[in-house]
């Protein structure tokens, strides 16, 4: 189990924390309504102390235990192919995690049967600082797990998103981390982000993603029953499965596709909501032949998915160095067999890739060795959030001392190897 990550002050967007302050003071839950629509219209820049038209004996305990914003975007950075918008946000505690803003205005899909059509702007949004599932073709995977975020934290990553992009309307649960497996979190975030009161996003605009945590599946269906269903499979057959996504040994295929069967009958009559997005990352000579995709087709033949293709978006893969992205014209095929069988599919955009903000490509890494002696390093930096202090800048003695003493160890080692040698020749 990861350590829970304790976090002082809060961020004023974890609604449940912020509920039971006022069931403490007996104060009506009305009032974090009136809070947060005063957040939003100061577009998170008001303090909590300017609050108007809150009880008196709620203003110091709620100065003392939350914050506007917990989180900081530490850097930003624009994608010079398709304006891909990606945040380095820095946690309350150090850690980072990355939110990306793609702009889909005037995009044309490539596609067959369905496509991804809208002038909106989408974010996705990070739920862990890492991920312990180790899929073998996700740069997150690399990194291991070092804790949840919590249902405010994740919600900053929207209010930092409509500081920079007003217009972000879609959200998506496709960034760091497996959503399910940080449940209550990623559910009470749902629900803030259509929340009227803080960020209404549309209830049909908010997708979860998820590697097929088949009971948190069925769980899903309750407790957030308007957020659509992502299913990362990636394989037609559980053996190939297993090879590509390690989980997969515990996520049974056929338990997905049981899942997904429930989904749509829960949803049948409904045609946006019923039909559940299947993402499939191609990589070239693994799971790109005509007989995946004719086992793919006949897998969800019948079932209510689309199949969103995904070419394999290259970084330095520890765990499998020989992967690449298929050719253009592999995809292309890939496709049409597919699309032969009667299912939708469509093949998604690179988006981002040369800021390394694609499918696959978010992964926070430590600085190495190099840039510690170099020093303190540029950074481009969006508007720090309030109540948020700046990260610590290495003292200008650092680089001297660590000199220093790195001269002296070599002087003790060839003061040691001059005796040793004086004891041989005596």
């Amino acid at each position: 189990m990861v350590k829970k990550r304790k976090l002082h002050p809060l961020p004023i967007l974890e609604e449940g924390a912020l509920l039971e302050l006022l069931d403490e003071l007996n104060i009506k839950h009305f009032h974090a309504g009136k809070i947060y629509r005063q957040l939003v219209a100061s577009n998170f820049e008001m303090p909590l102390s300017e609050l108007r038209e809150i009880p008196d004996r709620l203003r110091v305990p709620l100065q003392q235990r939350f914050t506007t914003l917990s989180s900081t975007v530490e850097r930003t950075e624009v994608s010079q192919i398709d304006g891909t918008l990606k945040m380095v946000v820095r946690l309350q505690d150090g850690h980072e995690v990355e939110a990306v803003v793609i702009d889909h205005m005037g995009e044309r899909a490539e596609t067959t049967s369905a496509a991804p059509k809208g002038d909106r702007m989408t974010l996705c949004v990070s739920s862990q600082v890492g991920c312990r599932l180790g899929c073998t073709f996700c740069a997150t995977g690399t990194m291991g797990l070092s804790g949840n975020l919590c249902a405010g934290e994740i919600l900053e990553q929207m209010a930092h998103a409509r500081r920079l992009r007003p217009t972000v309307c879609n959200v998506v649960f496709m960034g760091m981390g497996e959503p399910l497996e940080n449940y209550n979190a990623v559910v009470a975030a749902c629900h803030g982000l259509v929340d009227q009161c803080r960020f209404e996003v549309p209830r049909r605009s908010v997708t979860v993603s998820t590697v097929g945590l088949v009971q948190r599946m069925h769980q899903l269906l309750d407790d957030a029953p308007f957020v659509k269903m992502a299913i990362s499979l990636h394989a037609p057959t559980q053996e190939l499965r297993e090879q590509i996504v390690p989980s997969g040994k515990a996520h049974r295929l056929e338990n997905i596709m049981t899942a997904i069967d429930e989904f749509a009958r829960r949803y049948e009559g409904e045609k946006k909501k019923s039909s559940i997005m299947v993402s499939y990352v191609l990589i070239a000579g693994v799971n790109d032949s005509n007989e995946c995709a004719e086992t793919l087709a006949e897998l969800l033949k019948d079932r209510p998915v689309i199949v969103n293709l995904i070419p394999y978006n290259e970084f330095d893969n520890p765990m499998e160095p020989g992967f690449r992205a298929p050719e253009e014209a592999e995809v292309v095929r890939f496709q049409s067999v597919i699309s032969q069988r009667g299912l939708k599919v469509f093949h998604r955009r690179h988006h981002g890739r040369d800021i390394a903000a694609a499918c696959g490509q978010l992964a926070r890494k430590p600085r190495d060795i190099e840039s510690l002696l170099d020093g303190p390093q540029p950074r481009k930096t969006a508007p720090r959030g309030a109540g948020a202090a700046p990260a610590p800048e290495a003292p200008s003695w650092a680089l001297p001392v660590l000199v220093g003493a790195l001269g002296l160890g070599l002087c003790a080692v060839a003061v040691a190897w001059r005796k040793g040698r004086l004891r041989q020749l005596a």
